[in-house]
Order: C-alpha cells, then sequence, then structure tokens
C-alpha cells in the first residue's frame, strides 16, 4: 500500500517538472531503464548532476570576472553544462545554456552575468524538484527493503 502511494507521487512529481518543461521525457527514460539495474542509480545521477553543475557554475562566476575573459573556455564550461543537462534531460537549463553560449559569441561580458544569473534561477528551480524526485526515490528503496525483509522472514 505506502509503495503505491509513493509511486504515486512520484509520478506526480515527473509530471509536474515535465509540464513545466524542467525535464524532458530523456529523464523519465534514463531513470525507468537505469532503476531496475541499480537501486541507488537515481539518487547518484540527480546529486552528481546537482554538485557538478554548480562546481561548473561557479568557475564561470569566477571566470566572467576575469578583465581579459577567455571566452573560448566559457563556451566549452556552457558546452559542458548541457552536455550533462541533456544526459539527464534537464531541458530547461540546457535552454539557458544555449543564451550563454550567444553572449560568449558577442563577446559581452555583462550579457554573459545577466544570463549566467538565468542559468543559476532555471539550475535552482530544476535542481530542487529534482531533489525532491530523489527524496521519493529513497523512501520508495527503503519500503521495497522493508517489504523485502518482512517477506523473507
Amino acid at each position: 500500500m505506502a509503495l503505491r502511494i509513493l509511486t504515486k507521487i512520484q509520478l506526480a512529481l515527473l509530471n509536474q517538472m515535465l509540464k513545466k518543461g524542467l525535464v524532458n521525457n530523456e529523464f523519465e527514460h534514463l531513470m525507468i531503464a537505469k532503476r531496475a539495474q541499480n537501486p541507488q542509480f537515481v539518487i547518484q545521477t540527480i546529486e552528481e548532476y546537482g554538485a557538478e553543475v554548480e562546481a561548473i557554475m561557479s568557475q564561470m562566476k569566477n571566470d566572467i570576472d576575469i578583465p581579459d575573459v577567455d571566452f573560448s573556455h566559457l563556451v566549452a564550461l556552457c558546452d559542458l553544462v548541457r552536455e550533462k543537462s541533456t544526459r539527464i534531460g534537464a531541458a530547461q537549463v540546457n535552454s539557458a545554456c544555449m543564451l550563454l553560449v550567444r553572449a560568449c559569441e558577442q563577446r559581452n561580458k555583462k550579457k554573459f552575468s545577466q544570463t549566467l544569473e538565468l542559468l543559476r534561477n532555471d539550475f535552482s528551480t530544476t535542481q530542487s524538484q529534482l531533489e525532491g524526485y530523489a527524496r521519493m526515490e529513497r523512501r520508495i528503496i527503503i519500503v521495497q527493503r522493508g517489504q523485502v525483509g518482512s517477506s523473507s522472514s
């Protein structure tokens, strides 16, 4: 009973993220496909994504504050965030990265800084929702382990 309720809540969270455009179907497919092989996959993937993107955005912030900005390096960092976001299906973050790349192409520090704030906001919103999804995944794993433990007794 509890497992069914948790699964429904998690599905509702997923549908909410999909409707808001925070994630795309790639996220759903990835999570379902890998969950069977490794129950911790969803949690690990979300945690790694958050930590890696946060570190890259911090590097971008540091790099744009340097007087002689290397825009090609910033483009490489944007591409790295886009790659990670595409892999997990974080569509809104991916879109913000494309705007950052345009600011780099224009060699516009001010526009880059403004767009980086947009990326930070989009990432924060997406990450908050992903963390909620991961919390539900943790609860599901705990309930599943409890069911396995009680059925083997």
